[in-house]
């Protein structure tokens, strides 16, 4: 199981508040709704190529999409520095003071080194790119700003705290990127954590450019870094609290809670993939199509006449493709209905954690509730036993299909609204 799996873990105390969008009149059913929800969207994850193929091959077909920057990484660079990075900056001179006496210290030195650094910087902050080398020397102010942070007069803790935040801004903002450029990412799970990662930097960056008091740096933004480091380092692991304050945020800003926050985007980059192939169905259609009516043209002529040494030589080979494209055609429309198939059920187990039985019904889909724990255990059975489609009896098949074409057109929608916002931004 991975990273994700163990989060849904952490919420099993308290997944009543996670999920508490999903209500019944029969408590004990819809408690085993939210769980096999949960559950289910956790399998799909950890074990997702095996219903929806090679993540490197996902990978690549969502790659232009994200690195458009939804994360609105780069898209703040035109504007004048964060008005916080002034008042920090006033903050940090009576700061230098102090530490300027007591600088044998060695944690002062590397503090005042630290400081330094970010003062050097603010003015760039948007722009500058932290390279390998300057990653690793950004972990260790992370750390000189940990250690030193009480030895610091409690009037400048404020300002030193903001360069904190700042440091750790672009070192998280430097990781990101470079995964996001990555040639390749090593699983579901690593996929989700920085998408994860890039959506709660965007709200960072939205939020420092309103903050004008170091006393707006609250807690919340400090938690946030945190967990965004937390999300893309290569051994990730959230506490209980950090995920209840997680869960918190994300529902007070973007409206759903951690769950279906950040198992979206797995939705989203399976039907990114999904209409690429669909795409590519379609090109080898139309090819196969027209190699047809010529092949038959040719055929027809050599029952006339002769054919030339050249045009037999083009009839050999176009009666060849057409037969292995037939094949070709015939696996890759099997691939895209199997696909279809689990792509728009995890719609579906989505739905259930963001709008619940309320506002299901009202679209009239209320009925598809009781019928989501089915779905969602005969998934995770795959899951666990490494089952295909193939290997599903009709009913099975037919029981995953038919909740699934309830959630197509959505998740079609929910895809095409995440693919405007990213060429836009």
């Amino acid at each position: 199981m991975g990273f994700f799996s163990d989060l849904g873990s952490a919420f099993s105390d308290f997944v009543s508040d996670v999920v508490d969008t999903v209500v019944t009149a029969v408590p004990n059913i819809i408690s085993k709704v939210k769980e096999v929800a949960v559950n289910t969207i956790s399998w799909l994850a950890d074990e997702a190529e095996i219903f929806v193929g090679d993540v490197q091959k996902i990978w690549q077909a969502v790659k232009p999409h994200i690195s458009k920057a939804r994360v609105a990484l780069t898209t703040l660079a035109s504007l004048a520095p964060w008005p916080i990075v002034k008042v920090m900056a006033l903050g940090l001179e009576r700061a230098l003071a102090f530490l300027e006496n007591i600088e044998s210290h060695p944690l002062m030195a590397q503090l005042k080194k630290a400081i330094d650094w970010v003062i050097k910087h603010a003015k760039d902050i948007k722009e500058k790119v932290l390279n390998n080398l300057e990653i690793k020397e950004a972990e260790a102010r992370a750390q000189a700003f940990k250690d030193a942070m009480q030895e610091v007069p409690a009037a400048e803790q404020p300002a030193v705290r903001v360069a904190a935040l700042i440091n750790s801004y672009m070192l998280v903002r430097a990781k990101i990127l470079k995964a996001v450029n990555a040639g390749k990412v090593e699983d579901f799970n690593q996929y989700l954590r920085v998408r994860a990662a890039q959506k709660l930097l965007a709200f960072y960056e939205k939020s420092m450019t309103s903050i004008e008091t170091l006393a707006d740096v609250n807690a919340d933004m400090i938690a946030l870094m945190d967990i965004s480091a937390c999300l893309i380092s290569s051994e990730p692991s959230l506490t209980i609290e950090q995920a209840r304050t997680l869960d918190q945020l994300t529902t007070q800003h973007f409206g759903k809670s951690v769950i279906p926050f950040v198992f979206e985007e797995m939705i989203l980059a399976w039907n990114v993939d999904l209409e690429q192939l669909e795409a590519n169905w379609k090109d080898l259609n139309k090819t196969l199509a027209r190699d047809k009516i010529l092949a038959k043209r040719l055929t027809l002529a050599k029952r006339l006449e002769t054919l030339t040494s050249e045009e037999q030589v083009v009839l050999n080979d176009l009666l060849k493709s057409v037969e292995s494209d037939a094949v070709k055609l015939e696996e890759l429309a099997n691939a895209i209905r199997e696909k279809c198939n689990y792509v728009y059920a995890s719609e579906g187990f989505l739905q259930l954690l963001e709008k619940g039985e309320d506002g299901l019904t009202a679209e009239g889909k209320g009925y598809m509730i009781e019928r989501s724990s089915e779905v969602g255990r005969l998934i995770i059975d795959c899951a666990q036993n490494q089952k295909k489609w193939d290997d599903l009896s009709e009913e099975q098949q037919s029981l995953i299909v038919d909740f699934a074409n309830i959630f197509e057109e959505d998740c079609r929608a929910r895809t095409e609204a995440f693919t405007l916002v990213e060429v836009a931004a």
